[in-house]
């Protein structure tokens, strides 16, 4: 029933969901998807959207026209709510209260389907390599996207602000039969806890869990570390992550979880730590607003060097 991709990554997802088509009981009416991999979400999104449509037997091969629309992400019914789709004002930033007013007036109409309100926040940007290597499974298994640059963001509380969330509300708790709100996120906190309370939540890991890189080895050192190994760790970072299909923010991710380890084992300057982890958050912000990685990579390691701490 469930595309086997996710059988495979997101186990215990797909074995609820396949319980709650199996039983035929009423499928939840609001779900929060929190996770880093917004890919892996928004695509686990559509494909409970698929199943719920499905005119033939649910199968993940099904060719019927449903199945089909959901694959090309052209159903009607299922709608991507960002700052960026499914409005008709001008913002490009927030998810608007008259999106919201919009899909009251729609909830409220007759569908023979199933309507999938998949929220999210959105960007236009070309997909670096990393991007690429983790849609190829998707791809081959027949989903896209409309825009080969659209690019969906996890939700936080300046794309989904409290006015609209409110205006939400009614509609959440009291949607009728066969609609489903989606809330895509990294924290259930980046959503305002009367939504969350009103929601199944559940935790999507990324597809890419661990790592074959020893990220102590970048903090070799540690923190006396000297601006041209530094330069040369970046190069190194870099590559690695590179011929591993790792995206370089979950890189840093681990290289913070490094730091966070070292104040467990009770290490003597816990105040360089505390600083640095602020500084590779800060590179993370970088990557995703799309500064060049080379240079993000280079001004990290740089910053955290003897010489980087004095400039």
């Amino acid at each position: 029933m469930i595309n086997k991709i996710f059988k495979e990554k997101l186990n215990f997802l797909s074995e609820y969901f396949e319980s709650c088509f199996k039983t035929k009981k009423r499928f939840p009416q609001s779900i929060i998807l929190e996770g880093k991999d917004i890919f892996t979400s928004y695509f686990f999104a559509l494909e409970l959207a698929r199943i719920n449509n499905c005119l033939e037997n649910r199968e993940e091969n099904c060719t019927c026209l449903n199945c089909k629309w959901i694959k090309e992400d052209k159903h009607p019914s299922i709608i991507k709510v960002t700052p960026l789709d499914f409005k008709d004002d001008a913002s490009k930033t927030v998810i608007s209260v008259k999106q919201v007013e919009k899909i009251t007036s729609l909830i409220n109409e007759a569908s023979d389907y199933h309507r999938f309100f998949i929220f999210s926040g959105a960007k236009i940007a070309p997909y670096d390599k990393f991007q690429k290597r983790k849609l190829e499974e998707f791809q081959n298994s027949n989903f896209a996207v409309e825009n080969e640059n659209w690019q969906p963001l996890p939700l936080n509380k300046k794309i989904f602000q409290q006015e609209a969330s409110n205006a939400l509300l009614k509609s959440v708790e009291e949607a009728p039969d066969r609609v489903t709100f989606v809330f895509l996120c990294t924290s259930k906190e980046d959503i305002i806890s009367t939504i969350v309370s009103r929601s199944l939540v559940f935790k999507v890991p990324s597809f890419k869990e661990k790592s074959d890189i020893d990220f102590s080895e970048f903090f070799e050192g540690y923190p006396n570390l000297k601006i041209e190994d530094m330069v040369q760790r970046a190069s190194i970072l870099i590559e690695k992550a590179e011929n591993e299909g790792i995206e370089l923010t979950l890189a840093l991710d681990y290289m913070q979880e490094y730091l966070l380890s070292l104040i467990k084992e009770n290490f003597d300057k816990k105040d360089f730590i505390s600083e640095d982890i602020k500084k590779i958050q800060t590179a993370k912000k970088w990557l995703i607003a799309l500064v060049s990685p080379k240079y993000a990579i280079e001004s990290l390691f740089i910053n955290l060097s003897n010489e980087g701490r004095n400039l």
